[in-house]
């Protein structure tokens, strides 16, 4: 291997979630989450006012640059406490009793991606590290059985980004930085493997190398990134043995 192609090797591998490693209908599973999680609120605010104003604090992570001193949780029990004048403690009650009760109920939105299964498990093998880089907007209880349900094994991945342990959200730069950052790269040596054309693309502004899987493409409004590479799951895998050589 040359000293060039040495320096810019990937090192580790970043890999979105849902489109990505799971078939997921979102459309339908947040909603549905927020409904469902609505109605143990029900005593202090109207459900649909709580559904309403939630899924805005959600929205807003994504599009409110994080600050680098409070995590996501923390901008979310603020938020809601500020905005629907729901405690904490009284938050995390609600969610408590959704993650026993109602959390089963979300599964059928949810489908393994068998060649999916097979690139983490390869890529495992090979001693690369893996990161679960799922936009950090749930609860870690909430992205732990959408893994689950797709038959993804949390051991392949080194960590897996959560709203209780990020600080910002794709597609801020600081999200990825964070991850180079933790696993002790250089963003040069990471590459971000994702469906969605500006969240996972975004990587690319720190350096971070990219794959856009194109099965089931997202294509949002916002900024146009540069593809460095693109395919559906085949091409991935063929690429991924390529560069890391396994």
């Amino acid at each position: 291997m040359s000293k060039t192609r040495q320096k810019n090797a990937i090192k580790a591998v970043l890999f979105d979630l849902d489109g990505t490693l799971l078939r997921a209908q979102m459309r339908e599973f947040i909603p549905r989450y927020l409904r469902a999680l609505s109605a143990y609120c029900a005593d202090t605010v109207a459900p649909e006012k709580f559904a309403k104003t939630l899924h805005g604090i959600i929205r807003d992570l994504i599009h409110t640059e994080g600050d680098g001193l409070r995590t996501n949780e923390e901008r979310v029990y603020s938020k809601v406490d500020n905005d629907l004048a729901i405690s904490e403690s009284k938050m995390r009650e609600c969610l408590a009793q959704f993650e026993k009760n109602d959390l089963p109920g979300l599964q059928s939105f949810i489908r393994p991606i068998p060649l999916a299964k097979q690139i983490i498990k390869d890529c495992h093998a090979a001693g690369v590290p893996l990161v679960l880089a799922t936009n950090p907007v749930f609860p870690m209880f909430m992205i732990k059985a959408r893994m689950q349900w797709a038959e993804l094994e949390e051991e392949s991945f080194a960590f897996m980004t959560s709203y209780e342990n990020s600080y910002y959200c794709k597609p801020q730069s600081g999200y990825f930085e964070g991850i180079a950052a933790q696993l002790g790269l250089a963003s040069e040596n990471c590459l971000m493997v994702g469906n969605d054309i500006n969240h996972d693309l975004a990587a690319g502004a720190t350096g971070m190398k990219t794959y856009l899987v194109d099965t089931w493409l997202v294509d949002r409004d916002g900024p146009e990134w540069p593809c460095e590479n693109r395919g559906d799951h085949s091409s991935l895998q063929k690429f991924l043995q390529q560069e890391l050589d396994y």
